[in-house]
């Protein structure tokens, strides 16, 4: 079975077949990393973090 070029599919397309086909890496590598918005916040790995780093990302909005 050939696999179908991913940068040929739209988004709704690769969602799609990522949803009939949840173990293809590859689907998901084009999906999450290849077509993430340049202005998407990167966080670091948690692990690398500080505990108060970690948790001004996870403190509600709302809350001074």
């Amino acid at each position: 079975m050939t696999k179908p070029d991913f940068t040929q599919m739209t988004r709704q397309e690769l969602k799609a077949y990522i949803r009939q086909h949840p173990t293809d890496d590859e689907a998901i590598r084009e999906l999450f990393i290849k077509r993430r918005s340049p202005d998407a916040k990167i966080y670091p790995f948690p692990y690398n973090m500080t505990k108060e780093e970690l948790t001004d990302i996870f403190r509600p909005k709302n809350t001074n």
